[in-house]
């Protein structure tokens, strides 16, 4: 269908740049394309109704003003939740189903997302329902998974008696969190979070959004009365992610869960400058459960000589085994770090 007397490379280069550039340029994209691969319009708009019948592309607008973006696939799915349901099941009979064919890696790392969300539906949310809606293009692949129950931070909150669900937000992103320890190891939400290139949660107002490559982000939107959790995981159809490198990032030589990276600007959810102890002692929560710390300081202006103290002194020597490293801290941060780790 392709074949407009250019070579296979030439076209997939194309077509490839179409795919992957049209949803950026839904103006302009055929001029971009005129202009790079240096091909007459004529050929291009071929190579865009193709496209559009292979239901790839979509067309809006007028033909004087064409407007182009990916075609969007998408299906929503609602289920009771009760003893029967089985988050294995509702992937292999439903979701995949509905799926175009994926890499492995890509399918691996939906699946492991899928299952370990859908997973905390069934056995912490206290939800009778679930809603699952799947959308995906010739680019990424879009997961939510949506409940009515308790509410994922208030659950937290609750359970670890913390003083404010947005602590839980905190916690989570240590990870090795869980309300049932018999049935889970609480790695779910961490591994999936830097599995998938895009990872969010909302629950009862708050918020908050992770990238595979940077830290979590926490909002509020003002809405507390919304009930449940919604999660949706987004990736790349192109991404070379696998479980197995994310796993391993983590993990020590016997395979164990023993590496954390803490963002330490999730604790400025009080609104204060990081100064004294007791923040120190609810951010270094759990650290025991780890072999290797890291902080991530980065948008973090300043630190107190106290809560640098119980981090870098005092809990250090109180827990030997535990080493806490620190990343992206600015001068301030950094010299204060210095001062209290050479404090006898």
């Amino acid at each position: 269908m392709f074949n407009m007397g250019f070579k296979k490379e030439k076209r997939d280069k194309i077509i490839a740049d179409i795919v992957k550039r049209v949803d950026n340029h839904p103006n302009d994209i055929v001029k971009i394309i005129i202009d790079e691969h240096n091909v007459s319009r004529q050929t291009v708009n071929n190579y865009m109704k193709n496209l559009i019948k292979e239901n790839i592309i979509e067309l809006d607008g007028s033909k004087r003003s064409p407007i182009y973006r990916l075609k969007e696939h998408k299906k929503s799915f609602i289920f009771d939740i009760n003893s029967d349901t089985s988050e294995d099941k509702i992937w292999s009979q439903e979701v995949i189903p509905f799926l175009p064919e994926l890499r492995s890696n890509i399918k691996s790392i939906c699946e492991y997302g899928f299952t370990e969300m859908f997973n905390n539906v069934i056995d912490h949310s206290e939800s009778d329902t679930a809603i699952v809606s799947i959308k995906y293009t010739a680019q990424w692949i879009s997961m939510m998974i949506i409940d009515k129950g308790i509410g994922i931070f208030n659950k937290i909150q609750e359970h670890f008696n913390l003083s404010d669900p947005k602590q839980s937000i905190l916690e989570l992103s240590k990870g090795k969190l869980t309300s049932d320890p018999d049935r889970h190891s609480g790695e779910g939400i961490f591994f999936s979070s830097r599995m998938f290139d895009e990872f969010r949660i909302l629950s009862q107002g708050l918020f908050f959004t992770s990238k595979h490559d940077s830290d979590w982000i926490m909002d509020y939107n003002g809405k507390p009365e919304n009930t449940g959790t919604c999660v949706e995981m987004k990736i790349s159809l192109n991404s070379n992610r696998n479980i197995s490198e994310v796993f391993n990032q983590y993990s020590n030589d016997n395979f164990g869960f023993s590496k954390t990276i803490v963002p330490v600007k999730l604790l400025q959810y009080e609104g204060m400058e990081l100064v004294s102890r007791s923040q120190a002692k609810r951010l270094i929560t759990r650290f025991d459960r780890f072999e290797e710390v890291i902080l991530n300081f980065d948008g973090i202006s300043i630190i107190g000589q106290s809560f640098a103290d119980e981090l870098f002194r005092i809990f250090k020597n109180n827990h030997p085994n535990v080493h806490i490293q620190y990343i992206n801290a600015n001068e301030n941060v950094e010299g204060m770090i210095k001062h209290v780790c050479n404090t006898k």
